[in-house]
């Protein structure tokens, strides 16, 4: 958190200040009306270069000492609902936690023992005395250790619990952290585990009651106990490094718990150094009497004629095969979970002969089992929500979403499963199934803003919205299917299919050709009505030639699509490649050619029809010179191109489509003087932006007339001050919204919800800058203004429909780079490779329910590796991996 006053916003401030005064003064020469012309742009330039300075160099407050009390509260309070529901859905507490024994490892993998004070021992079904006599420890660290399976997650969550049950004064907030996702080559482990918290837990970042950066504030105050789980899960090469860094970490901040697998860890500790001052337990097998007491109790009491068998079995033979298997608490869950139907038979477990062929035969009937619509053990009619879960799903078709699901986190490196990035998985396609229709209402709406502009001048108000619709909605239309068709077939395509695209585009564009030859037809005739005020002449055949126009221009459309899709193809790609600036750069050119080539087309289609008369008879068959149309055309198609591409580029500069990396939301619900305290800088940024946008415009852009430098500058200038204005306040309005007000922890469910009204947010962002543009226009009469460069500014895009299809494709392209957007379109293709169901937040939640999967704030994790790395291994071995299918889809 920054405290001090930097220098250098001051430095680009004046900087700035000096580079807009010797423009004005250059101005000067030219006349006193263009000075008075440029200082409001100066004026503006300036104060927004100021604000931002100030608001840059500003210190952020930090959290009182009260705040960091109510943190800590709300923290608890989170992390405690969080731990009982993840028990509850392991089966924890159901009835009674599984006695599992934990002895002192300390002469194996622990420090000296006048280190750590005293050795530690417990059993989990006796948490509150575990809890004590690690609160007895003189620093309270602890190192859990255990085989896969033995439970070592299990007794963290109920530590956890426990702690948080009755805590003591000032006693630390126990926070459960996965550790794979830590790279302790690039961050420091205190900083990765204030950043973990502010985003697992977003209630913290409530400045109005929290103060600024809570979470990292109470991590650096010593008011968190790290419980990091899974240290045997980061790479091998880092466990030096990241036993290095724990060592740092708590000589600084103090406690720790942490859990690893038995075997890596004394690995671990034999090449560099052990837990400084930890306590160290080590899990037992389970007893084959304590696997017996606990069945008779966990099984139903109508089901334990059907148990009695495999419990005659562990208590005959308390070393055999059986007992060994059971002996680990996740094959006991497995047991209990794959025989709980009444059809099933757990008998069958005691013909089995080897421990390991034993649990990969529980991991296997996992998913047909908790996937299944039969009835439990309990009373059939009683509403079932785990019936109601299983039945929404096929075993096998659960099983293939499940083992993709563990391939994509396995190949991210983390435990994760969050959707905002599944689209990783997946080769970036342009013609996606919403990118597709995305592209093609860009180019419709580049379409609709030249053709609002030209039926101004012919058609009443009525008559002009409906051909305005007309043009953008066909063109808009068969340009999204033309993309989405012309994609580059598979190698398994055949010419069948091949003439199937053919002929649906056919079937769709010919119709539609229709509807844009009649109004072109409508728009010529009433055009030649004028009059003397536009002396006119239609060309034979106007809506036939029109018509042939727009098909040959979606033919050489698709002509192009397909050859970009070849080429994508051709291109070589990884999974997690995407989301570079590169990409997001070829994304805004993309879009902003669409737009281009859409009003190159309403254009071109005016100009096919219409041909001025000017002085000469009507009956006169000449036609205007192609070339000097062509120009005229090309540069007012142009134009409005650069100025759509001024507005993406603004918001893309202020970030305010920045948002594919993580998920957002907003909260209208936050104190409004935080949105005032963000205004000043949000404003010179958008002004800063604006202006050098706009001036770079005007030696970049197109102009249909020859006009000094300074009057270019100045419209264009002034016209990137007013979109920077608008979005800059667009910029702090998100800013100030995305502060939770609330407790609520997020859920994937909310995340999505969140970030769609983000997309929507953005929408409605981009259309009112353009709107609010066309008022001011309007109201003022701009366009004949006496000032240089106000009538070039009001000539712009003068009509409501033209502004409108602006502001929406600016709209679309800002939408479409949320994460929402690419979660939903990774769905779709996903789902039509047949490898994720259409809705995977409701089958994710399903298999929570289920017990298959756990749910840590935003995102999914499995409830137990074991099964993550079995799912995966038995995919490959039958030749379904999700990387194949992920790159086919």
């Amino acid at each position: 958190m920054r405290s001090d006053r930097s220098w250098w916003p001051w430095l680009i401030g004046a900087v700035g200040f000096a580079a807009l005064a010797t423009v004005v003064a250059l101005v000067v020469g030219s006349g006193a009306q263009a000075a008075a012309t440029s200082l409001s742009v100066l004026i503006s330039a300036t104060a927004g270069l100021l604000s931002w300075s100030w608001h840059r160099t500003r210190p952020a407050a930090p959290a009182t000492k009260a705040e960091l009390e109510q943190a800590a509260e709300a923290l608890a309070a989170m992390v405690r609902r969080q731990c009982t529901e993840e028990a509850a859905a392991q089966g924890l507490l159901d009835p009674h936690p599984l006695a599992v024994r934990w002895h002192s490892g300390q002469t194996e993998a622990g420090d000296h023992a006048r280190m750590v004070g005293r050795t530690l021992s417990g059993r989990s079904d006796n948490i509150h005395a575990f809890a004590e006599a690690f609160r007895a420890l003189p620093r309270r660290r602890l190192v859990i250790l255990g085989d896969p399976g033995a439970g070592k997650t299990a007794l963290a969550i109920l530590l956890v619990r426990e702690l948080l049950r009755a805590p003591e004064p000032d006693e630390p907030v126990p926070v459960l952290l996965d550790l794979a996702p830590w790279n302790p080559r690039k961050e420091p482990l205190l900083d990765w585990m204030a950043r973990r918290i502010h985003e697992d837990y977003p209630a913290l970042r409530n400045h109005e009651t929290y103060g600024r950066d809570a979470a990292r504030k109470l991590v650096a105050e010593r008011r968190v106990l790290p419980v990091l789980d899974g240290l045997d899960e980061l790479p091998a090469q880092s466990h030096p490094q990241a036993l290095a860094a724990l060592n740092h970490a708590i000589a600084v901040h103090g406690p720790l718990i942490l859990t690893s697998r038995q075997a890596e860890y004394h690995q671990m500790v034999a090449e560099s150094d052990v837990i400084t001052a930890a306590a160290v337990v080590i899990a037992k097998p389970v007893e084959a009497a304590d696997v017996a007491d606990y069945l008779r109790c966990a099984v139903p009491p109508r089901r334990s004629a059907a148990w009695q068998p495999l419990i005659d079995e562990l208590t005959r033979h308390p070393e055999g095969a059986v007992a060994q298997a059971l002996s680990v608490p996740l094959n006991i869950w497995l047991a209990r979970t794959v025989y709980a139907s009444p059809a099933s038979d757990p008998a069958e477990l005691t013909r089995c002969t080897d421990a390991k062929s034993l649990q990969h035969h529980l991991l296997d009937a996992l998913v047909p089992a908790v996937f299944s619509a039969e009835p439990t053990a309990a009373d059939p009619s009683v509403p079932d929500v785990r019936r109601t879960a299983a039945a929404r799903w096929r075993p096998d078709d659960a099983r293939t979403a499940l083992a993709f699901l563990a391939a994509h986190i396995k190949r991210q490196g983390t435990d994760d499963i969050a959707w905002w990035e599944l689209h990783r998985t997946l080769r970036p396609d342009p013609a996606g199934p919403l990118s597709g229709p995305v592209a093609g209402a860009v180019l419709g709406l580049g379409a609709g803003c030249m053709a609002g502009e030209y039926f101004h001048w012919a058609l009443s108000p009525f008559a002009r919205l409906v051909c305005f619709l007309t043009i953008t909605l066909t063109t808009g239309v068969a340009a999204a299917v033309v993309i989405r068709l012309t994609r580059a077939p598979g190698a398994g395509t055949d010419a069948r299919a091949v003439a199937r695209r053919l002929g649906i585009g056919c079937a769709l564009v010919l119709p539609l050709s229709a509807g844009v030859g009649a109004v072109i037809e409508h728009w010529a005739r009433a055009l030649e009505r004028l009059g003397a005020e536009t002396e006119v002449g239609v060309a034979p055949y106007t809506g036939l030639r029109a018509s042939v126009a727009w098909v040959l221009f979606m033919a050489l459309l698709a002509i192009g699509a397909l050859c970009l899709s070849l080429l994508c193809r051709r291109v070589r790609w990884r999974p997690g490649a995407a989301g570079h600036r590169a990409e997001r750069v070829r994304r805004i050119l993309g879009f902003v050619l669409l737009f281009w080539l859409g009003a190159e087309l309403a254009g071109s289609l005016s100009y096919l029809s219409v041909r001025q008369m000017t002085g000469r008879p009507l009956t006169d068959v000449s036609f205007i010179d192609p070339s000097e149309a062509v120009t005229f055309v090309s540069q007012r198609a142009a134009f409005r191109a650069c100025v759509f591409l001024l507005i993406v580029v603004i918001m893309a500069g202020l970030q305010l489509t920045d948002s594919s990396s993580r998920p957002t939301r907003l909260d209208f619900r936050a104190p409004k003087r935080l949105l005032w305290a963000m205004l000043p800088a949000c404003l010179g940024q958008g002004v800063l932006l604006g202006i050098s946008l706009g001036i770079a415009l005007a030696f970049v852009a197109p102009w249909t007339s020859d006009l000094p430098w300074w009057v270019r500058c100045t419209a264009t200038g002034g016209l990137g001050v007013f979109f920077g204005v608008l979005f800059g306040a667009g910029l702090a309005v998100l800013r100030w919204a995305r502060v939770p007000a609330d407790l609520e922890q997020e859920t994937p469910q909310s995340t999505v919800r969140g970030d769609r009204t983000v997309a929507v947010a953005l929408m409605v962002f981009a259309v009112v800058p353009p709107l609010v543009k066309w008022v001011i226009t309007v109201r003022w009469d701009l366009e004949n203004s006496d000032l240089p460069g106000v009538e070039v500014v009001g000539e712009w895009l003068l009509t409501l429909e033209a502004n409108l299809a602006l502001g929406l494709a600016a709209g679309l392209v800002a939408a479409s780079s949320t994460a929402y957007f690419a979660y939903r379109e990774a769905g779709l293709r996903l789902a039509a490779a047949r490898r994720l169901p259409r809705h995977l937040l409701s089958f994710m939640e399903d298999a929570r329910v289920l017990s298959v999967l756990r749910r840590v704030g935003p995102v999914y994790q499995f409830c137990h590796a074991e099964f993550r790395d079995r799912i995966v291994t038995g995919a490959t071995a039958a030749g379904d991996t999700a990387g194949a299918d992920a790159a086919r889809a």
